[in-house]
């Protein structure tokens, strides 16, 4: 479902031709696929602020957009373009809204309320689309027959678009909303986001978008989420990711450390002879799934910390530790040949 050609340059209805202008300059340079060469949400929403512009930038598409909104330029089969009947029967556009969210909220879920801008209908008019009382004229693009002739392909009649097929329309459009029954108007709509959510998901609240012209049904919203990123954790699906850091003791030795998670800090058994780059797996502390059943893993990779600054006692210490354990972990690793009898010495 297409969004309000108005809310997609960030424009109000009445706006004027330069303010338009300008804003379709400022989102073009923004969202241009010269300059977001791999983003293909940056080109389609480039399409769709060249498309919202070519129509409010001509007075006369501008003109019947106003009336009829997206129906005024869709095809519908052998019947040709219809646009909408004045008995309130056509569906309002869904509302889309990019929405921030820091990482513990979208972890555990949230509700809040959003202060949305939507067409609603106009209570001026009382989403008629004319000034109280008057009257109907006969519309002058189909000479009030109600049907124009195709230009291309066979000849036959298609249903008038600037009048509904109806062979009449307002003579005194409503100033508010210029004849289409719908002017902006804000509100507050309750929202609850469901925990789990990544950057990209969309949450459909129905019945909360846009008001249908002359007063037909709303579409829906559609929340689309934005996560923060966490100051600790990597996001990977539902499954996180850290790093903690532990002493060569703690490595060799074993030990039980502390570590974060979503509900506060958990016990990590290190075995002994952890190696740095070791990853463990506590089952159960990532991101709830969004089926709400079950839960992702948080991956708990060690980085053992090598001391620096050692006194010459820890020194000779570290010396018989070299004694005693006389392992070689590069053993078979090179062997000398004729073109390298021997290695180079390289110092940092």
């Amino acid at each position: 479902m297409r969004r309000d050609y108005y809310a997609v340059l960030g424009v109000e209805v009445v706006a004027t031709v330069r303010e338009i202008r300008q804003a379709y300059q400022r989102l073009a340079r923004q969202y241009s696929p010269d300059v977001n060469l791999w983003d293909h949400t940056a080109r389609v929403l480039f399409e769709e602020i060249t498309e919202a512009y070519r129509v409010l930038s001509d007075a006369t598409a501008r003109s019947l957009y106003d009336r009829y909104g997206h129906q005024a330029f869709r095809r519908e089969g052998s019947q040709g373009a219809r646009g909408p009947r004045r008995t309130g029967g056509v569906r309002g556009d869904d509302l889309h809204y990019a929405l921030e969210l820091a990482f513990t909220d979208a972890a555990r879920g949230v509700s809040l309320t959003l202060e949305v801008s939507r067409l609603s209908p106009c209570r001026d008019c009382g989403a008629s689309g004319s000034r109280q009382g008057a009257p109907s004229v006969a519309c002058d693009h189909c000479a009030g027959t109600g049907n124009v002739w195709q230009e291309s392909g066979p000849p036959r009649p298609e249903p008038c678009l600037a009048c509904d097929g109806l062979g009449q329309r307002v003579a005194d459009p409503c100033p508010t909303c210029r004849g289409r029954g719908a002017s902006q108007a804000l509100a507050n709509i309750p929202v609850t986001i469901p925990a789990g959510v990544d950057t990209g998901a969309q949450v459909r609240i129905p019945g909360e978008g846009h008001s249908g012209p002359f007063g037909g049904p709303r579409g829906d919203l559609i929340v689309i989420t934005r996560v923060a990123a966490h100051p600790l954790f990597v996001r990977k699906g539902d499954n996180l990711h850290y790093e903690v850091p532990v002493t060569l003791t703690e490595a060799v030795l074993g030990a039980r450390i502390q570590v974060p998670t979503l509900e506060g800090s958990a016990v990590l058994v290190l075995p002994p002879g952890t190696q740095s780059g070791q990853v463990f797996r506590l089952r159960g502390k990532g991101l709830p799934k969004l089926d709400g059943e079950r839960r992702g893993d948080l991956y708990v990779a060690v980085k053992v910390l090598i001391p620096r600054g050692l006194d010459a006692r820890t020194q000779d210490i570290f010396r018989e530790l070299e004694r005693l354990i006389p392992d070689n972990p590069r053993a078979g690793f090179f062997t000398e040949s004729r073109d390298y009898p021997r290695p180079l010495e390289v110092r940092p």
